[in-house]
């Protein structure tokens, strides 16, 4: 895996994430795991759990009171996004060692914008009709994964399983060499896996699918679970934008706009409940159906639950529809937990946490007399394009914005470089922005400097961008009702929850990262993780 010269620099920019305390006694770990469940809840922020937890009575509640929870957990980076996220939750590291550092990167020598698990020289393998698009595989993630290490280093070969959604989650989370690996081709409605992984669909997986068709979902009413003076906030719909689902609140229809299953009905129904219970069906089958944590080594289990994250975009974070989405989350997470305690027996380690939190809805901040709004880029790319313009003579350079990075085409950069009033102007129209808090060239992102700190590790050269636009807390770059992706707390606070086999219970306020979990995880199993910067929880582990 690749190394980089910047692994020196990486770490001294995270010694501020380490603790400062006395050195701890050696530990003697307990009987190992049987398998590791590694469970990502897309877009969960930090103070959902205290906020939410009186409606938890199965999973959820069971994880936070019965295990370890970690209250001060961020993300050190600034790009928190869900690629980056997966990576680094998986990996122990973050986007400038792995390499995943958004969602999407525009790709400069052939101009084109490209997913982060893209790989054209793979297809789709599908579990139903035939389908389009490019396949997928983790050629981009520079390192390796927990469940790598696990394949490199045991003893016996282990099983490993990763399910979600999304492919840039279920890949990341997967790493190089799963043995199944599986997500939703939101186009045709299809549930795929890719020829990196498998020439034919899994017969588990196949199975269940064919039982279950995504067909029998359309239409299915969605209600609140509890008497509605159990959740939180007013449910207001003010600042809500477009949402996949045809109604625009309870009760919801799971319905787009037209009758096929691909396309707006698969988008509607990801925005539902019912996308993360079906997860949770194909967690259980898999466990059945590769015996998972019943053979002669450690086995590993990801899921990434993706419904939080699609609700959280359409209806924001304060929604009685992101509440709702957690209270069905606690009720199928409650079914797996029991469902380990029968088969495994005791012998399983959890390890929960999220890619990303999510910013307020900036309308509802505003309406309460704080400063908060949305940065349009394609707005801002267009004025830094009349720039270029203007300093650099005609053409078409088509500036994109991505979240917070500036990408120029091929060979503008570097004529910005070698003209200082041209750079000046394009970091003033920047700058000028209403919204932007500070705008830094690639070459100043700083050790030194607090403001670039995160930004630096996100940075990944080649494919970041060249410049970086910071927005003011609640100012987001989107036309979503909400989004995330910045270095303000509500975007890089997360939980981080580990339950199970040799961990010991309780609220712990050290600082801690979702970075540290791979670590914590690896030590249990005897493994080492090449570029970790994560730290091992030790303060839960059990002596």
């Amino acid at each position: 895996m690749m190394r980089t010269a910047a692994s020196a620099l990486l770490a001294a920019l995270l010694m501020a994430h380490a603790p400062s305390a006395q050195p701890a006694p050696p530990l003697t770990p307990p009987a190992r795991p049987r398998l590791v469940v590694f469970i990502s809840v897309d877009q969960m922020r930090g103070d959902y759990i205290d906020k939410f937890q009186h409606q938890w009575t199965k999973g959820l509640k069971r994880l936070v009171t019965e295990g370890a929870w970690f209250r001060q957990a961020d993300y050190p980076y600034y790009n928190t996004v869900t690629c980056a996220g997966h990576a680094s939750m998986s990996t122990g590291t973050v986007p400038a060692v792995h390499g995943m550092v958004l969602n999407q990167w525009w790709e400069r020598d052939n101009s084109r914008l490209v997913s982060c698990t893209d790989d054209e020289s793979q297809q789709l393998v599908t579990y139903g009709i035939p389908v389009k698009g490019v396949g997928h595989s983790p050629k981009h993630l520079m390192t390796t994964t927990l469940s790598d290490e696990l394949r490199l280093q045991a003893a016996s070969p282990p099983r490993v399983v990763s399910i979600s959604l999304k492919a840039r989650s279920a890949i990341n989370l997967g790493g190089h060499r799963p043995d199944a690996v599986i997500w939703l081709d939101e186009a045709d409605g299809e549930w795929v896996t890719s020829t990196a992984f498998a020439k034919a669909p899994v017969p588990y997986f196949a199975d269940y699918i064919a039982k279950h068709p995504l067909r029998n979902e359309m239409g299915r009413p969605w209600d609140r679970t509890l008497p509605r003076d159990r959740y939180l906030y007013d449910g207001s719909l003010q600042g809500r934008q477009r949402t996949a689902l045809v109604t625009k609140d309870f009760p919801h229809i799971v319905k787009g706009t037209g009758n096929e299953v691909g396309g707006a009905f698969t988008d509607a129904w990801e925005s539902s409940p019912y996308s993360d219970a079906y997860l949770a069906a194909l967690a259980a089958a898999a466990l059945d159906g590769a015996k998972l944590g019943r053979g002669a080594s450690t086995d590993f289990l990801g899921i990434s639950f993706s419904s939080l994250d699609k609700v959280g975009h359409d209806f924001g974070p304060d929604s009685h529809e992101v509440q709702d989405v957690l209270i069905h989350l606690d009720h199928e997470l409650g079914m797996l937990l029991d469902k380990l305690d029968r088969d495994v027996k005791g012998a399983y380690v959890i390890g929960l946490t999220s890619d990303h939190g999510v910013a307020p809805v900036p309308e509802r901040v505003k309406a309460q007399g704080f400063d908060a709004g949305r940065i349009n880029t394609v707005t801002v790319g267009r004025a830094i394009d009349a720039v270029l313009a203007r300093e650099l003579g005609g053409g078409s350079y088509r500036t994109r914005v991505i979240y917070n990075d500036i990408y120029f085409n091929e060979g503008v950069y570097l004529k910005l470089s070698q003209n200082p009033k041209a750079m000046a102007a394009v970091l003033d129209v920047v700058r000028k922005t209403e919204g932007v808090w500070r705008v830094y060239r690639k070459e100043e992102l700083s050790a030194t400097d607090p403001f670039t700190r995160s930004s630096a590790l996100s940075h990944f050269e080649g494919r970041s961008g060249d410049i970086k636009m910071l927005g003011r807390a609640y100012w987001i770059t989107s036309s979503s009702t909400s989004t995330h992706g910045t270095g303000h707390r509500y975007d890089t606070r997360v939980p981080v929850l580990l339950f199970g086999r040799g961990i010991r219970k309780g609220e712990y306020l050290q600082p801690s990262s979702p970075i540290d979990l791979a670590p914590t995880l690896a030590h249990l199993l005897g493994l080492t993780l090449p570029d970790a910067m994560g730290r091992v929880l030790s303060e839960a582990l059990v002596p």
